[in-house]
């Protein structure tokens, strides 16, 4: 017996997943934040109602006890009347709904013969309606991890909340762009064996995820909730640890306090939220049943055999490595699993080098990244752009990181001004030519000895990555070929 089997370790962790589709799930607002400012706001004030058991959620009430000011930031083009709250949903979106199946058909969950959209009570601000509406797509599934099988209870299709702008004790400021993008959730078992164990669930249930190419990428995207408990302890639930890597450490400083909580019987079920330090604080208790009621704005989905048979099963992440590791290095193939340019990566290497991509998505734009550059600002587009450029020989590779740098600052920009703004165009051959005869007549003593390294470095200097390595190595070898 371990030292988790000792103390009643118990822990099941939950994942949310924003999917990558058109619209939103119950309107056609497009999925994503809004670039612009915001042109209008809304206040509204919430109450905790009676559930469909006929009590009030425990924590509603808390929630509705701080008797808080709720603004709504509204967008043009992201918003519209259902995120105000202001008109009943529009239905129900398919091309989510299908991805939730999917991925409930990888963990070989039963999916009901009916599917109901439930309201599930939150009075907290993060919805507009004061509720979240939410789907049961699958459950009573499971997965193979190193540590034996771990159940999976449910896979829901839900509503993304508002994003919050600003808290303090009177009031909360949230944007409506983030409200209604369709999300994923994953709830295990209580049968994970000990916090490292925890990461690698956490971890597998992503990739899973993401192996349906669905997944939206970026900061904040996916989101991991853990439970924990010990023997004589309450369940507690800390919600918002977005790192995998600070799994194992959140659920150790976890099994410390309730330690110290069982000691003096202080013991209670509770939701915690990380820190920035890596501690938990209380914010209320943990909702029950109460909470939950059918939707009566929306029609029950019917979900029959054949619906179920046209679902195909995206490639698994086994077969993904195979596939990519007869293109890329290990190294390079491991790398590019585990980041989260792997999908804008499959897209871009259809049409261009593959390696060069993975090198440019995984380095390069890493390194702009510890520079303190806007990377975010990077769409498909922009890597296209430069990667076009390239291919037409009217830059070289050594410039991809200053392009991609004047792109993040000037994302609305074209590659034409890019590149014309930077002066790296592509110099001709006859110019190359002309600076690799003079650096080799001004250094004889680097011609004398053969240092080509020497040679290379004083021409690459002059061309100033207008001119690729490999181009400069070629005409340097045949100027002092031709001189010998």
């Amino acid at each position: 017996m371990n030292k988790y089997e000792e103390i009643g370790f118990k822990s099941g962790v939950e994942i949310h997943n924003r999917l990558a589709t058109k619209q939103k799930l119950f309107c056609a607002c497009p999925p994503k934040f809004s670039e612009d400012e915001h042109c209008c706001s809304i206040v509204r004030n919430q109450h905790a109602v009676v559930g469909e058991h006929g009590k009030k959620d425990k924590a509603a009430e808390f929630e509705h006890g701080k008797k808080k000011d709720f603004h709504y930031l509204c967008y043009h083009k992201e918003t519209c009347l259902v995120d105000t709250d202001s008109e009943p949903p529009q239905g129900i979106n398919q091309e989510a709904l299908q991805i939730a199946l999917q991925i409930a058909k990888i963990f070989k969950c039963k999916i009901p013969d009916e599917i109901h959209v439930m309201r599930k009570i939150v009075v907290d601000g993060s919805n507009t309606s004061s509720f979240q509406r939410t789907l049961l797509v699958g459950r009573d599934g499971g997965m193979e991890t190193s540590k034996g099988i771990v159940t999976i209870e449910n896979v829901c299709l839900e509503e993304e909340s508002a994003g919050i702008v600003e808290k303090t004790n009177r009031e909360s400021i949230y944007r409506l762009d983030r409200l209604g993008i369709p999300l994923v959730e994953v709830s295990t078992g209580p049968n994970i064996k000990d916090p490292e164990h925890a990461k690698e669930v956490a971890k597998k249930i992503g990739m899973i995820i993401r192996s349906t190419g669905k997944s939206q990428r970026g900061l904040g995207v996916t989101r991991q909730d853990v439970n924990v408990s010990i023997k004589g302890g309450e369940r507690v639930e800390v919600k918002g640890v977005q790192d995998l890597d600070a799994i194992p450490e959140v659920i150790e400083n976890e099994i410390e306090r309730q330690k110290k909580l069982v000691l003096v019987g202080e013991s209670k079920e509770e939701t915690r939220v990380l820190r920035n330090d890596g501690s938990t604080m209380y914010t209320r208790p943990l909702p029950g049943g109460e909470r939950m009621y059918p939707d009566t704005d929306m029609p029950v989905i019917i979900v029959d055999k054949k619906m179920i048979e046209k679902i195909k099963l995206p490639e698994s992440w086994e077969e993904k490595e195979k596939r990519i590791g007869k293109i890329l290095s290990e190294d390079l193939t491991k790398q590019l699993l585990h980041s989260e340019e792997l999908e804008r990566w499959e897209k871009l290497s259809k049409n261009f080098d593959p390696k060069l991509v993975a090198v440019t998505l995984l380095s390069t734009v890493r390194d702009l990244r510890r520079k303190g550059i806007a990377t975010e600002n990077l769409k498909d587009k922009h890597y296209q752009d430069v990667f076009f450029v390239l291919g037409k020989g009217l830059i070289s590779k050594e410039v991809i990181g200053d392009v991609l740098e004047e792109y993040s600052k000037k994302p609305k920009g074209t590659i034409g001004e890019i590149v014309a703004g930077l002066g790296i165009e592509n110099m001709s051959d006859q110019e190359l030519l002309v600076i690799v005869k003079d650096v080799i007549r001004r250094n004889p003593k680097l011609v004398e000895g053969k240092n080509i390294g020497g040679l290379m470095g004083d021409v690459m200097k002059e061309v100033r990555g207008k001119v690729d390595g490999g181009k400069v190595k070629q005409v340097l070898d045949q100027v002092l070929g031709e001189d010998l």
